[in-house]
């Protein structure tokens, strides 16, 4: 009888606690929305390291974030060499544990995508996304096989989603002949890239721009009739605002830590094309 209740125990044991929900670190608050699209809201917890409005080059973890990743049963990562925040903050965490994890970076590498390995804001790519989602399902229904379906048939909308998303960005660009735009912090190159646009980029490998660096963007700007310059929150606007000031270029914020990932990509486009 002692023998079976000891075996009882240990068997309940191997179990979460009734009611818990597993936790998923994810890096930035867009991978937030890709987990809470394919398994809604209520199914995991989600552990964002950065939120919204800092930026991830000089953002430091607090306490309560580094313990909710060390109990974190999953990671869903960016993964790319040149994403700093998570070099420095998450990966030894990984290497302690043994954890499940999966990488937009990964996935899109042996989807067979090209990846520029300087810029590491990938998740700012619908074709990207739409490639790790795919393959974000699996990992998440490893926790519940039982709501697969249910998994499946939200993965099928948000891939529909974006599909949408990636024929109207393409025809609403090209009907308003946008080919570039200018931007303090540099975080749309993918998107850029996937829609045939040019991205400049006010910021100098980092950091400010010196004289005339600022001088070859101002003169940029007047030639080229450039009304808008993007910028992000968490990031330094002296600049922006410096050419903004010299040239009558309207100031516009463009977010790529927006919670809503199809809604940020949504709001840069109607930005560039001059849609409110």
């Amino acid at each position: 009888m002692i023998k079976i209740k000891c075996t009882l125990f240990l068997l309940l044991l191997s179990f979460p606690l009734f009611g818990a929900r597993p936790v998923i670190t994810v890096t930035i608050p867009p991978q937030a929305y890709f987990i809470h699209r394919i398994a809604g809201d209520q199914i995991f917890e989600v552990n964002i390291m950065i939120p919204n409005g800092q930026s991830p080059a000089v953002y430091s973890p607090t306490p309560s974030q580094i313990r909710k990743m060390s109990v974190s049963d999953g990671f869903f990562l960016i993964g790319h060499p040149a994403f700093i925040f998570e070099t420095k903050h998450i990966n030894p965490q990984l290497v302690k544990g043994n954890k499940k994890s999966i990488s937009i970076y990964k996935t899109v590498k042996l989807a067979g995508f090209a990846v520029d390995e300087n810029d590491p804001h990938i998740w700012m790519s619908p074709e990207f996304m739409k490639t790790t989602a795919l393959q974000l399902y699996p990992f998440l229904k490893e926790f519940f096989p039982g709501d697969s379906l249910t998994f499946k048939k939200n993965l099928s909308v948000l891939i529909n989603d974006i599909e949408v998303l990636q024929k109207e960005t393409a025809k609403l660009l090209k009907e308003h002949q946008v080919k570039q735009f200018i931007i303090y912090h540099p975080a749309w190159g993918y998107y850029a890239s996937e829609f045939n646009l040019e991205q400049i980029a006010i910021e100098s490998h980092g950091h400010e721009p010196g004289p005339r660096h600022l001088s070859k963007i101002a003169d940029h700007t007047h030639s080229h009739s450039e009304n808008k310059i993007f910028i992000q929150r968490g990031f330094s606007q002296k600049s922006a605002q410096a050419i903004a000031r010299d040239t009558g270029a309207e100031i516009i914020e463009a977010d790529p830590l927006e919670y809503d990932w199809l809604k940020s990509i949504v709001t840069m486009t109607q930005n560039l094309i001059g849609t409110p």
